[in-house]
């Protein structure tokens, strides 16, 4: 623990374009030294651009690096997460479409952030806090336990309320009768006993319905939000309008065509920012 803070000092202390080019260099040196990662990030690129232009090697080589070199920044940006304040947030993510979030805070049944681990997704939810929102994330509890007491301080410290996937429907319901933002990333691989099939770049996948079956049955609206890094290193958010809930003639068909709805716009932000997502799970 003392370890990830001395480093998270150090990362504080260089200019931020230093640190962010170390972030490159340690992100590549992942992409070299671990070689199940760079099979697994290759496969899955090639997985779902097969028809595309994308499939040519050396195109697909371009973005897992590409990818690497980002989320080494990313893991540089989480330790100077401490420097990030309300005063100087501005200067480095800009914002875009915010209206669209109050508009849903409006009918004064919070709001579900749907989001995926796309661009800094750690960063946004410092950044939604520092705007005055109230922010909750459904989160998993690292294997590594002293990294894990890292992540949730470095969260904490950022007023963010964090709730653990087992038992925290009471808490989602209280929050979101607060009216506050409750952030659900929707992208990752859920076991066939839990999830529902959905559409996927072309291919059927495994997800939870949670998020369609809690909308349905709160009534909070589902805001589509996503942080892309910028070519200057600096980010941008875009939030769209709350996506329309669709009743279908039964249960099931509700909560199947709801979840691709949510899926859909995942895929959409992924394809045009393919770089900037968790290709190597």
């Amino acid at each position: 623990m003392i370890i990830l803070k001395l480093l998270s000092l150090f990362a504080r202390l260089m200019p931020l374009s230093t640190a962010l080019k170390c972030g490159q260099v340690l992100g590549l040196l992942f992409y070299y030294l671990f070689p199940s990662r760079r099979r697994i990030t290759l496969d899955n690129l090639r997985q779902a651009f097969s028809s595309k232009p994308y499939a040519l090697s050396s195109k697909l080589t371009h973005i897992a690096k590409s990818m690497a070199r980002h989320m080494g920044q990313n893991a540089i940006e989480f330790l100077r997460l401490p420097s990030l304040t309300k005063d100087n947030m501005d200067a480095y993510i800009k914002w875009s479409g915010l209206e669209h979030l109050d508009n849903a805070l409006k009918l004064q049944k919070g709001a579900f952030v749907l989001t995926a681990h796309l661009g800094n997704w750690d960063l946004v939810a410092s950044g939604y806090s520092l705007k005055g929102y109230q922010v909750n994330l459904i989160t998993k509890h690292l294997k590594i336990e002293f990294l894990n007491r890292f992540w949730m301080e470095s969260r904490s410290q950022k007023n963010i309320t964090q709730l653990y996937r087992e038992g925290s429907i009471k808490e989602i319901i209280n929050a979101l009768k607060r009216n506050e933002l409750m952030g659900f990333i929707l992208d990752q691989h859920t076991h066939k006993s839990d999830g529902i099939l959905v559409d996927f770049f072309g291919r059927p996948c495994w997800t939870t319905p949670g998020l369609a079956v809690l909308a349905q049955r709160l009534k909070a609206p589902v805001v589509p939000s996503f942080i892309i890094r910028q070519p200057d290193g600096r980010h941008k958010v875009f939030i769209e309008p709350a996506i329309p809930f669709v009743e279908k003639d039964t249960q099931e068909e509700t909560i199947r065509y709801n979840t691709q709805v949510y899926t859909n716009v995942l895929e959409r932000y992924i394809r045009q920012y393919p770089d900037q997502w968790i290709w190597m799970h």
